[in-house]
């Protein structure tokens, strides 16, 4: 074969080659979009109240109260495809930090001609509320057609304000969230004191990264429980990535194990592992007092 024609061939297939990338990914992206846009195709209206307070006006800065209490939901739906429409389930749901902490659903059977309107009235009974949530909550009332697929057909987003227990399961996350960020952040400022960080500092950025992203997440579930705000997904993670982006720059720039430091630095490390110490040594000393406590109150029991 000549050169140039094989150069030539092995041009074209080349060509062929990068075509046929380009057609698969275009095409990969045509079904994602039209995947993403087909599961979000809503064919109902619905205009809600519960307990006469209006959906719409339920926004973040007047959240709907929600407790243990029964409620009435009183509900408009209509019709705009051009089939009738079978509703078959109601669910209501409460989220933060993208994590639904708030779920309840009941079953409803209302067929729709085209175009029909029909109002519906739905009992509520929110009786284990308490256990599930405390605080603000984004929330969202969803309809859903029967059959496995569970068809969504309508969404209307609001807010809720749920008086839960302290004991619920959102107000626990906030606990627990809080012990393990506090707890990250002692480790590494530990860590920092003592000298004892590891010496790669990507590594030491991705350690101080977790406390950041406690952080951002502990403001966040503080805005809910403490009923300041509730956070839409544009506002919370800025929280989360900023934190995070601080802290690991921070661990990135922070001595290691190996690092040279001056005396000045030295003393100030010193100084960060004498404060730690102390605040450990308080800490062990109000556990012991807890301990002598509950001990006196069973001596005293029996």
């Amino acid at each position: 074969m000549h050169p140039s024609s094989a150069t030539a061939s092995a041009s074209r297939l080349r060509s062929g080659g990068g075509t046929r990338l380009m057609g698969a990914l275009a095409v990969c992206a045509a079904l994602v979009m039209s995947a993403c846009g087909g599961s979000t195709d809503e064919v109902l209206e619905i205009d809600a109240t519960i307990d006469d307070i209006h959906l719409d006006d339920a926004d973040a800065s007047n959240p709907l109260p929600l407790s243990t209490e029964e409620s009435q939901l009183s509900m408009t739906m209509t019709n705009t495809s051009d089939t009738t429409q079978a509703v078959r389930y109601l669910r209501l749901e409460g989220e933060m930090l993208g994590l639904t902490f708030l779920t309840y659903t009941t079953r409803i059977a209302v067929e729709l001609g085209p175009g029909e309107t029909r109002e519906v009235r739905v009992p509520l009974d929110f009786f284990d509320i308490d256990s599930q949530a405390h605080g603000y909550l984004r929330s969202k009332l969803a309809l859903y057609a029967p059959g496995d697929d569970r068809q969504l057909l309508a969404t209307t987003d609001f807010a809720v304000d749920v008086r839960g227990s302290v004991t619920s399961t959102m107000a626990l996350f906030a606990l627990l969230l809080f012990f393990v960020t506090a707890g990250s952040i002692f480790l590494n400022l530990q860590g920092l004191a003592r000298r004892t960080l590891p010496p790669n500092r990507f590594r030491r950025g991705l350690r101080f990264a977790i406390s950041g992203l406690g952080v951002g997440m502990l403001l966040t579930v503080a805005f809910s429980v403490l009923r300041i705000f509730p956070l839409p997904s544009v506002a919370w993670w800025p929280l989360l990535i900023i934190p995070t982006a601080v802290a690991f720059a921070a661990g990135y720039a922070a001595p290691g194990a190996g690092d040279d430091l001056d005396e000045e630095e030295l003393d100030d490390l010193r100084e960060l592992d004498e404060t730690l110490a102390a605040v450990a040594a308080a800490t062990d000393a109000d556990d012991a007092t807890d301990d002598d406590a509950d001990t006196g109150l069973d001596d005293t029991t029996v």
